[in-house]
């Protein structure tokens, strides 16, 4: 999310468009999800702490190199390079969180995997930007080299060898879909994240033009927007650890993000509410990957690393489709239609949610984890 807040200075750094800088943002997503089911399939044989090792060695390179690029050409080379790797390391990660802890603990693992996005939203975006500001974008990708680094020096010293488990060719992926309920998950992802990226990549003029709200204001209030998602995710892994069936969970989810949004419209002028709502909307939204990611793994027991893979495919390529699709609609009418396309699209959700049966599988253990999913010889 870093790179988000350093457009502007990209932008200027090697004269381009801040539109053509944000290609850098937007491609890698595309990248990653497109090509995440591809690599999960392509490293099924390798060892999990190797293929770790590896994604994380990319991501030391990409961004060294990105630190010293020379032209746009060469930055945005880089860029799509860690894109490469960063969605396999998103499909392998849940699954194997979930094998590094007993299997009461592993709804709670798959959680804390996706509190890191809540906590890039979070400190990514206002750090890129300070880091910009404050010194110049180099030294934001210098700051990653040394993040990457770290996390590399920790998974060699700290992670267990972990034989892979459950690996599939790439021409058996698409059987993957006649599971229901991966299919309803993957369903249902599509359209969460379509609504929300619709409304959240055009907040900004919302909240400045048809609220009123400072623009200096703006930024504060999207850091609540994070803070909210982190809680959001942390909570809601302890609620669908304990949960027998994801329908109601999930339900209630998407409940309390349409109505965020459908009020947040209605609420105009009132600042206070407006505040409040976001807030709410940063929590809810937050929560569902939590219960989508953990439906996922139940619904591929044997094959979670691919099953994941659908999922992060779907999920980054429905970021790019959300925030087309909201410029559409703040180009044909107004700055408040992305909020509303976001609340319809999230209603529809939760009608498919509704019709649907997602009760625990047989094979679960008593978390709701699949048990083939656990190793828990990864623990010695």
């Amino acid at each position: 999310m870093m790179p988000v807040g350093l457009l502007p200075y990209l932008s200027a750094d090697f004269a381009v468009s801040e539109g053509v800088a944000g290609l850098t943002v937007t491609l890698y997503g595309v990248v990653a999800g497109v090509f995440a089911p591809i690599l999960t399939a392509v490293t099924r044989r390798i060892d999990r702490r190797s293929l770790i090792m590896l994604i994380l060695s990319v991501f030391v390179a990409g961004n060294i190199v990105t630190a010293l690029a020379s032209n746009f050409v060469v930055l945005l080379v880089c860029r799509l390079a860690v894109g490469f790797v960063h969605g396999l390391l998103w499909s392998v990660m849940a699954a194997i969180a979930v094998r590094l802890v007993a299997p009461r603990y592993a709804v709670r693992a798959t959680s804390f995997v996706f509190s890191g996005i809540s906590l890039a939203l979070v400190l990514g975006v206002p750090l890129g930007s300070v880091i910009g500001d404050r010194l110049d974008w180099r030294a934001a990708f210098w700051i990653l080299v040394v993040l990457s680094a770290a996390a590399l020096a920790m998974v060699a010293v700290a992670m267990p060898r972990m034989a892979p488990t459950g690996g599939v060719a790439l021409r058996e992926i698409p059987t993957l879909f006649a599971v229901t309920n991966l299919r309803i998950a993957v369903s249902v992802t599509a359209l969460v994240v379509v609504a929300n990226y619709a409304a959240y990549t055009y907040i900004a003029p919302y909240l400045i033009d048809d609220v009123g709200i400072d623009k200096t204001a703006v930024g504060a209030l999207l850091l609540g927007y994070g803070i909210a998602g982190l809680a959001g995710n942390l909570v809601s892994g302890s609620i669908v650890a304990r949960s027998e069936s994801l329908r109601p969970v999930l339900a209630t989810y998407l409940a309390a993000l349409s109505i965020s949004l459908i009020l947040l419209v209605a609420s105009g002028s009132w600042t206070i509410a407006v505040c409040v709502l976001v807030i709410v909307w940063g929590g809810a939204y937050s929560a569902v990957p939590i219960a989508l990611q953990t439906l996922v793994l139940r619904s591929a027991a044997d094959r979670g690393e691919a099953a994941t893979s659908l999922y992060v495919l779907v999920f980054n390529t429905s970021i790019a489709a959300g925030a087309l699709f909201g410029g559409l609609a703040i180009d044909r009418a107004g700055a408040s239609a992305p909020l509303i396309l976001g609340a319809i699209v999230c209603l529809f959700a939760l009608v498919v949610v509704g019709c649907c049966d997602l009760g625990r599988p047989a094979a679960a253990t008593g978390n709701g984890t699949p048990a083939s999913v656990v190793d828990r010889k990864a623990q010695s």
